[in-house]
């Protein structure tokens, strides 16, 4: 498996940036009740968030020629993002093949098992089997040590000890600090944040604002 980047580099990066993020993104359990609709702090994020062209190998459902992409940066520890995980569902349901799901990895310093588990998700995308562990870990985010972890790989059917392996390995650990260079530098500070085609949508939002700027990308 190839390797992104220097163990020590990545640690070097992430430390920067778990300062950074610390100080500027209070965990999701004592986000206001105005940021859970994406008022007033959802509204910073989507004036300075930037969008860019989703990377090739991140995990993803639906056609690449699809008429819309939905970018989702998320963090499997983070309710608020659960509540955007049922809208990409509901939204997958809705429009079939002509929405594309692109995930992206943005775990928080906050969450203690949040990097663990971005990791873990790799793992099992490297056996095919990201979605199905991308809704387990959701299910169970009281639950998301590395006892929890390998105990779901084994529930969910994957190559325990392959899996086990993965995530002993450098490979998946850099591929998700390189995720973190890259929310830094897109001004991602908070989660989860989608881009539907480039439209930044901060926050747990109602599943109405994404239709409303799928049609119009559809329509166009």
């Amino acid at each position: 498996m190839k390797s992104f980047m220097s163990a020590g580099a990545a640690v070097v990066v992430l430390l920067g940036m778990s300062m950074q993020a610390a100080a500027s993104t209070p965990p999701s359990s004592t986000l206001p009740d105005d940021c859970k609709e994406g008022r007033p702090r959802a509204e910073t994020v989507e004036k300075q968030a930037l969008a860019a062209t989703p990377r090739l190998d991140a995990p993803s459902a639906g056609r690449a020629d699809a008429r819309v992409t939905v970018e989702v940066w998320s963090d499997f520890e983070c309710s608020f993002c659960a509540r955007g995980a049922d809208t990409l569902k509901a939204l997958r349901e809705k429009y079939g093949e002509q929405v594309r799901i692109v995930f992206r990895q943005n775990p928080l310093p906050a969450h203690p098992n949040a990097r663990l588990a971005a990791i873990a998700s790799m793992a099992a995308h490297e056996q095919g089997r990201f979605w199905e562990f991308h809704d387990a870990l959701f299910a169970q985010q009281d639950a998301l040590d590395r006892a929890a972890l390998e105990a779901l790989a084994g529930k969910l059917n994957l190559d325990v000890e392959r899996f086990r392996r993965a995530l002993d390995s450098s490979t998946w650990s850099n591929y998700v600090d390189m995720e973190l260079v890259e929310s830094k530098r897109r001004k991602i500070g908070a989660t989860p944040t989608f881009f539907v085609n480039g439209q930044t949508i901060a926050g747990a939002r109602p599943l109405n604002v994404f239709t409303q700027s799928i049609d119009a990308a559809l329509a166009r």
